[in-house]
């Protein structure tokens, strides 16, 4: 036989010589794509770890609180824009009760459901709602941690929610797993938040992107008053308002929708099981002018306004505070961002809020009980 012919022998007989080095190039390649895989990981979290990204799987919900410890609790649903509107130390005062909320980045409705199960003998709940965190569009970044993915099937199919929003919603189970590996996975903003951040430090520029950012001013947990804020929108370079509008616009896919989607049939179910608890008071909070300019046609400002009407209709006996009906308080001067009221619109804002309690009857019975003591 032939070398020519051993060779060709060789490659018909089942683990014959050719077979060796194809099994050799795969075992290869898999290790070089498990290393990479592997580098791009390392790489990735030093970069989160560098920004001060918050790593997979640490927890983001931050409890906070204010008033008497004892007795029965104020539950407050809302997100970042509620914290910030109010004076709770007030709000708490005049309730004659202490105020607990949880808080995360972007929450809406489908995520204070599952905190509202925390506190099932809260006797009033405070719900804040606006614009902003109402829109379907807009998804909290953190929500597949908190909301269990049978609850969101459930909604998306009951709902008949869009199959682009669906998809997008759905994906972000699929996403919180990625990032457990590549943690800066779907945080581009965030990214490029902390590499400004970075760059403006080593240039020495950190007071002048602070001024012009929009920082909130938290204190540490679990205090809920939230600190002082004087800047405002005014201060914003016209560049940085159109940049911050666009970040909105593609998250929002340029869309609002309120009613049709989980963030409404959340919103339904917590008022339910609230009115069942006790007294609801539900508060409508203002956007900033250039929000409503950018974002808020006539046709979305009446599926807003049936949105709300349809929450009242499940407790028509709440007290329902329209904070953004008052007269100029979705001015710029207002604001420090696009939607968080500064230190001015938070003064105005507790004012009016107050003067509706008073004009609330138990509201007066709370205050009245509370001063008894």
């Amino acid at each position: 036989m032939t070398s020519l012919d051993s060779q060709v022998f060789a490659m018909r007989i089942p683990g014959g010589t050719r077979r060796k080095p194809l099994r050799s190039k795969t075992l290869t390649l898999v290790a070089i794509l498990f290393l990479s895989l592997v580098l791009a990981s390392v790489a990735d979290y030093l970069l989160v770890l560098w920004l001060g990204i918050p790593l997979p799987g640490k927890s983001l919900v931050v409890y906070r609180r204010v008033g008497p410890e004892s007795g029965p609790q104020v539950f407050c649903a809302g997100s970042s824009l509620m914290g910030q509107a109010l004076s709770w130390s007030k709000v708490s005062g005049a309730m004659g009760q202490g105020i607990e909320s949880w808080a995360v980045g972007g929450s809406s409705p489908d995520i204070w459901e599952q905190w509202q199960k925390q506190r099932p003998h809260s006797d009033v709940t405070l719900v804040g709602v606006s614009l902003y965190d109402l829109n379907e569009m807009h998804l909290a970044d953190a929500r597949a941690s908190v909301v269990p993915l049978g609850r969101t099937v459930d909604d998306l199919w009951s709902s008949h929610t869009d199959s682009a929003l669906s998809h997008r919603i759905l994906s972000q189970y699929l996403l919180k797993y990625v990032r457990l590996l590549l943690p800066t996975a779907g945080n581009a903003d965030e990214v490029l938040v902390g590499l400004r951040s970075k760059a403006a430090g080593l240039l020495g520029r950190q007071a002048s992107l602070a001024k012009h950012e929009g920082v909130m001013v938290e204190p540490p947990p679990p205090i809920m008053d939230v600190g002082e804020s004087t800047s405002s929108l005014n201060d914003w370079p016209s560049d940085h308002l159109i940049r911050r509008l666009a970040v909105l616009r593609a998250e929002n896919r340029g869309q609002h929708e309120f009613l049709k989607g989980p963030k409404n049939r959340a919103l339904h179910r917590l008022l339910y099981q609230a009115r069942n608890q006790g007294r609801v008071i539900l508060v409508v909070l203002p956007v900033s002018e250039p929000y409503r300019r950018e974002f808020i046609d006539e046709a979305t400002k009446a599926a807003f306004e049936e949105a709300i009407d349809q929450a009242m209709a499940i407790v028509p006996e709440a007290t329902l505070i329209r904070l953004d009906r008052l007269p100029g308080i979705s001015d710029p001067s207002c604001f420090f961002d696009l939607v968080h009221m500064n230190s001015l619109g938070r003064r105005f804002a507790t004012e009016a809020f107050l003067k509706e309690l008073e004009r609330d009857p138990s509201a007066r019975i709370s205050a009245a009980s509370s001063s008894g003591h």
